[in-house]
């Protein structure tokens, strides 16, 4: 990374994590417009992304954000794994270059990212989707799920949980 980029990144980042506690408004629309301006593909404006999300930078450009998704704190986006390349060390295998695998994330128009949940690499939330504080999703999940849990798991349809909470007149 060279050293205007670095500086760019640390200004920003900064800034970010500042400006959040004054105008978390604000601080979303900066997020998308760094991101963008590192390769990260950003459709429109986001509702809401946290200052204290953590993106994998080793390359902004494998992470999608649709229309008004909605990233919650403490949540990591990963874009790449290398636990092979350092488990395969403990059985006398070295990979040169290094075994690191990357995939894109994908977070769909106006999908929501509960708190502390980790976004693996390749992970594709469909729009409308929830993702439940603390889940770690991997692999494809429908449009209008209900995801939660370590590891990830379908438990339902936003549709239903509409219908649940209308019922109950909330």
């Amino acid at each position: 990374m060279n050293i205007i980029r670095l500086l760019k990144k640390s200004i920003v980042l900064t800034t970010i994590r500042v400006g959040w506690l004054i105008k978390p408004g604000l601080v979303t629309r900066l997020y998308a417009w760094f991101l963008r301006s590192e390769g990260a593909r950003v459709e429109g404006v986001p509702n809401y992304l946290s200052a204290k999300i953590w993106f994998d930078g080793t390359d902004y450009s494998l992470i999608s954000l649709g229309e008004g998704c909605t990233i919650s704190s403490n949540v990591r986006v990963l874009t790449h794994d290398a636990a092979v390349n350092t488990a395969a060390k403990e059985l006398g295998i070295r990979f040169n270059p290094p075994k690191i695998r990357t995939g894109a994330v994908k977070i769909g128009r106006h999908a929501f990212v509960g708190t502390g949940s980790i976004i693996m690499p390749g992970a594709d939330i469909g729009a409308g989707s929830i993702v439940g504080a603390g889940s770690v999703v991997r692999g494809l999940i429908p449009p209008l799920s209900i995801v939660v849990g370590n590891p990830g798991k379908v438990i339902g349809s936003v549709d239903e949980y509409l219908e649940k909470l209308s019922a109950r007149g909330e």
